[in-house]
Protein backbone atom coordinates (compact mmCIF):
# COMPACT_ATOMS: atom_id res chain seq x y z
CA UNK A 1 0.00 0.00 0.00
CA UNK A 2 1.49 3.39 -0.62
CA UNK A 3 0.92 6.48 0.82
CA UNK A 4 -1.37 8.42 -1.74
CA UNK A 5 -0.75 12.11 -2.03
CA UNK A 6 -4.38 13.33 -2.14
CA UNK A 7 -7.19 13.61 -4.95
CA UNK A 8 -7.98 16.99 -6.07
CA UNK A 9 -12.01 17.45 -5.93
CA UNK A 10 -12.65 20.87 -6.70
CA UNK A 11 -11.98 24.56 -5.96
CA UNK A 12 -14.72 27.26 -4.45
CA UNK A 13 -13.93 30.70 -5.04
CA UNK A 14 -15.32 32.65 -2.09
CA UNK A 15 -15.86 36.54 -1.13
CA UNK A 16 -15.06 35.04 2.56
CA UNK A 17 -11.72 35.25 4.36
CA UNK A 18 -10.15 32.12 5.08
CA UNK A 19 -10.75 32.39 8.66
CA UNK A 20 -14.65 33.16 7.67
CA UNK A 21 -14.61 30.11 5.70
CA UNK A 22 -13.11 27.46 8.39
CA UNK A 23 -15.84 29.35 10.73
CA UNK A 24 -18.71 29.04 8.49
CA UNK A 25 -17.77 25.69 8.01
CA UNK A 26 -17.61 24.96 11.62
CA UNK A 27 -21.10 26.28 12.35
CA UNK A 28 -22.30 23.55 8.95
CA UNK A 29 -20.60 21.48 11.51
CA UNK A 30 -22.28 21.93 14.75
CA UNK A 31 -26.13 21.91 12.34
CA UNK A 32 -24.89 18.56 11.69
CA UNK A 33 -24.22 19.13 8.07
CA UNK A 34 -20.24 18.66 7.76
CA UNK A 35 -19.25 15.08 9.57
CA UNK A 36 -16.64 14.25 11.17
CA UNK A 37 -15.17 18.64 10.76
CA UNK A 38 -12.10 19.63 12.66
CA UNK A 39 -10.51 22.46 12.30
CA UNK A 40 -6.95 22.04 11.91
CA UNK A 41 -5.98 25.39 12.06
CA UNK A 42 -7.81 29.21 11.05
CA UNK A 43 -7.23 28.40 7.53
CA UNK A 44 -7.25 24.57 7.44
CA UNK A 45 -9.78 21.40 8.64
CA UNK A 46 -11.00 18.38 7.96
CA UNK A 47 -14.05 16.38 7.32
CA UNK A 48 -14.93 12.79 6.85
CA UNK A 49 -15.63 10.97 3.13
CA UNK A 50 -17.19 7.93 4.10
CA UNK A 51 -15.64 5.38 1.62
CA UNK A 52 -16.86 1.31 1.91
CA UNK A 53 -14.97 0.01 3.07
CA UNK A 54 -12.75 2.39 3.90
CA UNK A 55 -13.19 6.19 5.30
CA UNK A 56 -11.20 8.94 3.83
CA UNK A 57 -10.53 12.48 5.50
CA UNK A 58 -11.60 15.53 3.01
CA UNK A 59 -8.49 18.08 3.72
CA UNK A 60 -10.00 21.87 3.47
CA UNK A 61 -7.41 24.06 3.12
CA UNK A 62 -8.65 27.75 2.60
CA UNK A 63 -6.02 30.36 1.33
CA UNK A 64 -6.43 34.19 0.06
CA UNK A 65 -7.14 35.08 -3.09
CA UNK A 66 -8.01 38.46 -5.02
CA UNK A 67 -11.69 38.05 -4.95
CA UNK A 68 -11.86 36.92 -1.32
CA UNK A 69 -10.49 33.11 -0.88
CA UNK A 70 -9.90 30.34 -2.52
CA UNK A 71 -10.93 27.14 -0.91
CA UNK A 72 -9.12 23.80 -2.15
CA UNK A 73 -10.80 20.32 -0.92
CA UNK A 74 -8.75 17.27 -1.33
CA UNK A 75 -9.73 13.62 -0.76
CA UNK A 76 -6.99 11.03 1.01
CA UNK A 77 -7.56 7.64 2.21
CA UNK A 78 -7.20 6.85 6.16
CA UNK A 79 -4.21 4.54 6.03
CA UNK A 80 -4.87 3.24 9.60
CA UNK A 81 -7.96 0.68 8.74
CA UNK A 82 -6.45 -1.01 5.32
CA UNK A 83 -3.17 -1.92 7.07
CA UNK A 84 -5.64 -3.96 10.18
CA UNK A 85 -7.46 -5.54 7.38
CA UNK A 86 -4.15 -6.76 6.19
CA UNK A 87 -3.24 -7.58 9.44
CA UNK A 88 -6.61 -9.58 10.50
CA UNK A 89 -5.77 -11.30 7.01
CA UNK A 90 -2.94 -12.39 7.62
CA UNK A 91 -3.62 -13.24 11.42
CA UNK A 92 -7.31 -15.62 10.30
CA UNK A 93 -4.82 -17.92 7.16
CA UNK A 94 -2.73 -19.97 9.80
CA UNK A 95 -5.77 -20.69 12.19
CA UNK A 96 -8.43 -21.82 9.58
CA UNK A 97 -5.48 -24.39 8.38
CA UNK A 98 -5.79 -26.85 11.32
CA UNK A 99 -9.43 -26.38 11.52
CA UNK A 100 -10.52 -26.98 8.07
CA UNK A 101 -7.72 -30.26 8.26
CA UNK A 102 -9.97 -31.39 11.01
CA UNK A 103 -13.36 -30.43 9.90
CA UNK A 104 -12.14 -32.86 6.50
CA UNK A 105 -10.57 -35.32 8.24
CA UNK A 106 -14.05 -36.24 9.80
CA UNK A 107 -14.71 -37.79 6.25
CA UNK A 108 -13.62 -41.01 5.28
CA UNK A 109 -13.72 -39.85 1.83
CA UNK A 110 -11.29 -37.31 2.60
CA UNK A 111 -8.32 -39.06 4.30
CA UNK A 112 -8.77 -41.87 1.63
CA UNK A 113 -8.62 -38.94 -0.97
CA UNK A 114 -5.61 -37.59 0.07
CA UNK A 115 -3.94 -40.85 1.29
CA UNK A 116 -0.61 -39.03 2.92
CA UNK A 117 0.17 -37.70 -0.39
CA UNK A 118 -1.12 -34.64 -0.33
CA UNK A 119 -1.56 -32.87 2.92
CA UNK A 120 -3.93 -30.27 3.49
CA UNK A 121 -1.45 -27.39 3.74
CA UNK A 122 -0.46 -28.04 0.22
CA UNK A 123 -4.00 -26.53 -1.44
CA UNK A 124 -5.12 -24.65 1.53
CA UNK A 125 -2.52 -21.83 1.63
CA UNK A 126 -2.36 -21.20 -2.35
CA UNK A 127 -6.05 -20.26 -2.39
CA UNK A 128 -6.18 -18.51 0.92
CA UNK A 129 -3.08 -16.67 0.75
CA UNK A 130 -2.84 -15.89 -3.14
CA UNK A 131 -6.26 -13.75 -3.10
CA UNK A 132 -5.32 -11.92 -0.28
CA UNK A 133 -3.71 -9.44 -1.94
CA UNK A 134 -5.91 -8.75 -4.49
CA UNK A 135 -8.70 -9.03 -1.61
CA UNK A 136 -6.85 -5.89 -0.33
CA UNK A 137 -6.23 -3.69 -3.55
CA UNK A 138 -9.77 -4.38 -4.45
CA UNK A 139 -10.93 -2.76 -1.07
CA UNK A 140 -8.75 -0.04 -1.41
CA UNK A 141 -9.65 1.08 -4.78
CA UNK A 142 -13.39 0.45 -4.27
CA UNK A 143 -13.15 2.71 -0.98
CA UNK A 144 -11.24 5.27 -2.90
CA UNK A 145 -13.90 5.18 -5.41
CA UNK A 146 -16.73 5.76 -2.54
CA UNK A 147 -15.22 8.50 -0.25
CA UNK A 148 -14.49 10.31 -3.72
CA UNK A 149 -18.23 10.38 -4.31
CA UNK A 150 -19.16 11.07 -1.27
CA UNK A 151 -16.40 14.10 -0.90
CA UNK A 152 -17.90 15.71 -4.02
CA UNK A 153 -21.41 15.24 -2.74
CA UNK A 154 -20.05 17.49 0.25
CA UNK A 155 -17.92 19.61 -1.80
CA UNK A 156 -21.33 20.74 -3.12
CA UNK A 157 -22.87 21.24 0.25
CA UNK A 158 -19.58 23.41 0.97
CA UNK A 159 -19.89 25.42 -1.90
CA UNK A 160 -23.84 26.18 -1.30
CA UNK A 161 -22.95 27.08 1.87
CA UNK A 162 -20.38 29.36 1.16
CA UNK A 163 -21.46 31.39 -1.59
CA UNK A 164 -25.22 30.86 -1.06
Amino acid sequence: MSDTDGSHIGTIETPMSPAEVVDRLSSMSKRGKLAGFEKRSSTSAVADAHGTPFDSDLLITARESAQGSEVVLDVRLRRKMPWIFVFILILTVWPGLPLTDSFLLGFGWYERLMSGSVDTWMWYLPITVLPAPFAVQSSIRKSQVSAREHAIETCERIRAELNG
